[in-house]
C-alpha cells in the first residue's frame, strides 16, 4: 500500500501532460512554454533562476527553453539596466498573440476537458488539496525536525 499514492499522483500528472501537450501541438507551443507565457503576461519580467524554479527545471533545460523561445519571436532576454549582471525576460507583442491565440480549454486548469479534478465535489477538491499540502510539507521537512 505504501507509494502506492504516490504512484498514482504520478499517473494522474503524466497523463493530463500528456492530453495537455496532444492538444498544443497543432498550435505549435507546448505546456511548459504555454504556462512560461502566462507567468510573464502575470509579472511582466521574470530571471532566468525564477523561470527554472516555475517549470522544475535545471539550468541548461531552460536554458535551451528560452533560446527557443527567443528563436520563435515570443520573448526576449536582456540585461537588466539597473543590473547589468542580471539578464531579465520579458514577453514580445508576438508571445502575447501567440499566447492568445491558444484556446484556454487546451491548456488552462480548470477549463480543460480532460481536468482530473471534474470528476470530484468541492468538498473533495479542498480535501485531496489538504493532504497533498501536508505530503509536501512532510516531503520537504528535513528527517532531524520530524
Amino acid at each position: 500500500m505504501k507509494g502506492q499514492a504516490l504512484e498514482l499522483i504520478s499517473r494522474i500528472h503524466l497523463d493530463w501532460k500528456r492530453r495537455v501537450a496532444r492538444g498544443l501541438a497543432p498550435h505549435g507551443i507546448t505546456p511548459k512554454q504555454i504556462f512560461l507565457l502566462r507567468k510573464l503576461r502575470e509579472s511582466a519580467t521574470l530571471t532566468p533562476s525564477e523561470v527554472a524554479v516555475l517549470i522544475h527545471g535545471d539550468r541548461p533545460s531552460t536554458s535551451s527553453m528560452l533560446d527557443t523561445l527567443e528563436r520563435s519571436g515570443w520573448i526576449c532576454r536582456q540585461r537588466d539596466p539597473a543590473n547589468g549582471k542580471r539578464v531579465i525576460i520579458t514577453m514580445t507583442d508576438a508571445g502575447l498573440e501567440k499566447l492568445v491565440s491558444v484556446p484556454e480549454r487546451l491548456w488552462r486548469s480548470g477549463k480543460v476537458a480532460a481536468d482530473p479534478e471534474s470528476c470530484l465535489e468541492h468538498d473533495e477538491r479542498e480535501e485531496l488539496t489538504r493532504l497533498l499540502q501536508k505530503m509536501h510539507r512532510g516531503m520537504n521537512t528535513q528527517p532531524q525536525e520530524r
